[in-house]
């Protein structure tokens, strides 16, 4: 996970966004590319909308009231849900012979409907419109007729009832009131029966069919800009949600913070990337090809706040280790020889990395001496310093073939001597060790140093390997003076190289031949990464 802020602020989001900025591109232009294809695969449809209009007209309501009747919003939302009603698909299949899927919605916030049909092809979209459109009113004015005429047919079914009880009463037997009363209410009856056959004359649902559908002259989807800006829009949000979910999930360490909360060490600098250790043909020794680069600047910052440490003279053996390989520990330990020569110090630079050997592996011949024939006894050690050309007063003891007893050999005794021989005629020995984790090669070498130098890379070492190495470090009573940040960039979008995983078998780790990738040297000393 990405180290916490105490208080996150628009400049860290924006900085998550640089440092993933190709997520957030890739799954944008992705977004991009999936719309505008769907879009431009897609059946082009059209639509078309027949208008009706909701009008207080007609209805037993109206016939037999006084008051005057309006359309409210309600009676508009249960006209719209009629409009698909099976009474309207009836008719509709009868005409059609299917019953096509229609619309039906409320414009804006009058007493219009529109309904409105998709199909393919446009005169059939008009079509399907126009005839949903009419069936409903038709739908809705025989339903008005038959509830008219069933009003009818019970007012005057009333009428005849209150006919034969005025038949029965008797003239002149005080029933004049009640007969007067029963007439009063027939003559009512009667009213509201005329009211309802006028009614029925002009019968009508108070739907009007206002507006017919036309035939549309363009498609109304797909709408390859419209699509094109949401799938850019959706794109660009997942982009942006998985910048933020990657950086909270990623787990490795970009800042000096970070690393010393882990470790407890002091960072002493931070070392920029620089482009050409991309590449592996290209140089690691900045400091004497480009020695005003920034990472020159870092190398020299370094020195200085190792000689800060080596004031008593107690700090002659110093190793370079990282956590895994790929770390930057080889170059880190070329450019740092490299300024303490420029400084007038004695300087030898130690291969021990006898797994996996870089820093000379390409700076002498194949018959060269190497650290191995030291410590076998083959050769004496003026025979095996080998001086970097151009350098004044650095020396390197090479490594170029993988041994096949490594640990063993680092851990003789004839190993203890060398390196004790070494702090007495140089100034200060730097060891290229292997990387702590896999294999117990560094661990070994610590016991020959006067203090360790820590490696890690920025946005490739994770926290808990950090963690497992300064605890493995601590076992073996390692003095840690310092830890390098390198590979710093702007963005931290590094990935993980490979390690030393790549070995084969022997507890994990098999020895392999050199893979001969074509390094050359400069000025005598290897280009390697």
């Amino acid at each position: 996970m990405a180290e916490p802020e105490a208080e996150p602020s628009l400049r860290s989001y924006l900085q998550i966004l640089r440092k993933r900025r190709w997520w957030v591109t890739a799954l944008t232009l992705l977004g991009l590319a999936v719309s505008l294809a769907l879009s431009l695969t897609q059946q082009k449809m059209y639509s078309a909308s027949a208008q009706l209009l909701v009008q207080a007209t007609g209805g037993i309501n109206l016939a037999l009231s006084s008051s005057q009747y309006s359309v409210t919003p309600t009676d508009v939302q249960t006209e719209l849900q009629l409009v698909t009603s099976a009474q309207v698909q009836n008719l509709v299949r009868k005409e059609l012979g299917s019953t096509p899927p229609v619309s039906a919605v409320e414009v804006g916030q009058t007493n219009v409907i529109a309904v409105t049909a998709v199909d393919p092809n446009p005169a059939r979209a008009a079509l399907v419109a126009n005839t949903y459109a009419r069936a409903f009113v038709s739908s809705s004015t025989a339903a008005t007729i038959s509830n008219l005429a069933a009003a009818e047919n019970q007012l005057s079914g009333q009428i005849q009832v209150l006919s034969k009880e005025i038949a029965h009463l008797k003239p002149g037997s005080g029933s004049a009131p009640q007969q007067a009363a029963l007439s009063n209410q027939q003559a009512v009856l009667k009213g509201q029966l005329a009211q309802l056959q006028v009614a029925g004359s002009v019968a009508s649902t108070g739907l009007e069919f206002v507006t017919p559908a036309l035939a549309p002259t363009s498609p109304s989807s797909p709408k390859p800009t419209q699509d094109a800006l949401v799938g850019l829009l959706a794109g660009l949000a997942l982009g942006v949600g998985a910048a933020f979910l990657l950086d909270n999930l990623d787990d490795t360490l970009t800042t000096s913070e970070s690393l010393e909360e882990v470790n407890g060490a002091s960072v002493l600098v931070t070392v920029p990337m620089v482009a050409s250790w991309k590449k592996i043909e290209n140089p690691v020794m900045v400091a004497i090809s480009e020695p005003t680069s920034p990472a020159a600047e870092a190398y020299r910052s370094l020195r200085t706040s190792l000689q800060f440490s080596r004031q008593d003279g107690a700090l002659r053996t110093l190793l370079v280790t990282s956590s895994h390989a790929r770390e930057g520990k080889t170059a880190t330990v070329a450019n740092l020889g490299a300024v303490f020569a420029q400084a007038g110090e004695r300087v030898v630079l130690v291969s021990c990395d006898l797994r996996r050997p870089r820093l000379s592996q390409s700076s002498t011949p194949a018959d060269a001496p190497e650290l191995s024939s030291v410590l076998t006894g083959e050769l004496s050690l003026d025979q095996a310093l080998t001086p970097v050309a151009d350098v004044e007063g650095l020396w390197s003891l090479s490594t170029r073939a993988v041994v096949p007893n490594p640990t063993e050999m680092l851990a003789s005794r004839r190993a203890r001597e060398l390196f004790r021989e070494l702090a007495e005629r140089f100034d200060l020995v730097l060891i290229d060790s292997p990387p702590v984790l896999p294999v117990a090669d560094a661990m070994i070498l610590t016991t020959y140093a006067d203090g360790v130098l820590l490696v890690v890379a920025s946005a490739q070492t994770r926290r808990a390997e950090l963690q497992r190495t300064t605890e493995k470090l601590a076992q073996a009573n390692a003095p840690v003076v310092g830890m390098v940040l390198n590979k710093v960039s702007t963005y931290s979008s590094y990935g993980r190289y490979g390690g030393y995983g790549r070995y084969g078998s022997y507890g994990g780790y098999g020895y392999a031949a050199d893979s001969g990738d074509g390094q050359n040297t400069h000025n005598g000393f290897p280009l390697l990464r």
